[in-house]
């Protein structure tokens, strides 16, 4: 029976070896390739090249931590994705209720409409929103002519249009996430608690909401780490002073040439993602501890 079991271990590592190959070569290979240039020291006025080959040295993120700059990136960062983690889920929330509900035909139809923007370029859908929140848009001239301002008001090039923006792209992933976490849940458990003497409320409150706590914390913890890699909606809806880590190491890659300070700044993106998903598993780990 072991020599059989020892067999069968054998078999699953042999068929897990191409993609633990492929997961070493794309992803670790790559990753530790990137924590050695962030060590590299940066080119010198009138050098050739990205960075100083032969190199070891630590003031890249001495410099990241130090200089105000690059807190002020990093805070805005952990803010947008903060905000728009918070926004995802309680527009998502809501939706997903009402989606699950619904009959099988309506259910399939409202998802499809849900993931329907997804199937547009991401840079049509904020270009689009660009213009729903220009000066000369329909929110604003619904303003004007409601008399409700005097003039239009900046919507877009500040942080609520960052917000926006990122949010809608985020949220069809996050309905998709609830919507399946909810489909787990038995209906005849609210039903019995309101057998019981709960009311609609109480159901919810003490059954529904505590057995999708883990799609909730999924679908906020996957917000989150979307919202901190914002990459377009900063760039094309934001102002200069809405910078994310992301659109940093775009700009001192490909704008400063600047390849040991690039990697840096996305070294530590790496590092917010990892402590947001420590975050994550102690949430969960938490609900669960609850439920029992």
């Amino acid at each position: 029976m072991a020599k059989r079991e020892g067999t069968q271990d054998w078999r699953g590592l042999c068929l897990a070896l191409p993609a633990m190959a492929l997961l070493a070569l794309f992803f670790a290979g790559p990753l530790l390739l990137l924590v050695r240039v962030s060590l590299y020291e940066p080119v010198r006025s009138g050098g050739a090249g990205f960075y100083q080959p032969g190199t070891w040295t630590l003031e890249n993120y001495l410099r990241f931590g130090g200089e105000p700059y690059f807190r002020q990136v990093a805070a805005f960062t952990v803010l947008l994705g903060a905000t728009v983690a918070l926004l995802s889920v309680s527009i998502a929330w809501p939706l997903a209720l009402y989606i699950a509900r619904l009959p099988p035909t309506w259910r399939r139809i409202a998802l499809a409409a849900v993931v329907l923007p997804k199937l547009a370029n991401v840079l049509v859908i904020v270009y689009g929103i660009e213009l729903l929140l220009s000066n000369q848009g329909p929110f604003n001239r619904l303003l004007l002519a409601a008399g409700a301002v005097d003039q239009p008001l900046q919507m877009v090039h500040n942080f609520p249009s960052v917000a926006i923006g990122k949010t809608w792209l985020i949220v069809p992933y996050a309905v998709l996430v609830l919507v399946a976490a909810l489909d787990r849940i038995d209906p005849d458990l609210a039903l019995a608690a309101r057998g019981l003497g709960a009311g609609p409320l109480a159901a919810f409150w003490r059954v529904t909401l505590p057995l999708a706590a883990p799609g909730l914390w999924l679908a906020g913890a996957l917000s989150l780490i979307w919202g901190l890699g914002a990459f377009v909606s900063p760039s094309l809806l934001g102002s200069p002073e809405q910078i994310t880590l992301a659109v940093e190491v775009q700009r001192q890659a490909f704008e400063n040439l600047n390849w040991p300070r690039s990697a840096t700044a996305a070294v530590m993106m790496l590092f917010t993602l990892g402590v947001c998903a420590g975050m994550y598993r102690l949430g969960v780990a938490a609900t669960r501890r609850r439920r029992r």
